[in-house]
């Protein structure tokens, strides 16, 4: 599909991602991405993997006492997640 006006490459992407029914998936990488920044450095060391599936983030942590201090700020993690994607693209976090 070719657009006769002229749009900037953010636009462009953009576009593409809604065209291919993307955005989601797209938004969903950058949080995974954005794990050591957003939770810190210690956190992430202790973080094996990470990925999302149906809206629930799974997060393997190999360190127990962080795995429970984690479960007790789930709601937390979950609303800077959210703020960081600009959208509702988790509702559960599982630590496993």
């Amino acid at each position: 599909m070719r657009q006769s006006e002229v749009s900037s490459l953010g636009e462009a992407i953009d576009a593409y991602l809604k065209a291919y029914r993307l955005k989601d998936r797209y938004q969903e990488a950058g949080i995974v991405v954005s794990w050591t920044e957003l939770m810190g450095a210690p956190i992430a060391r202790y973080t094996q993997r990470i990925f999302i599936k149906n809206k629930t983030l799974f997060v393997e942590i190999s360190s127990a006492p962080l795995k429970n201090e984690l479960l007790m700020s789930k709601n937390q993690i979950i609303k800077i997640l959210n703020q960081n994607a600009g959208g509702n693209l988790v509702e559960e976090v599982i630590f496993l």
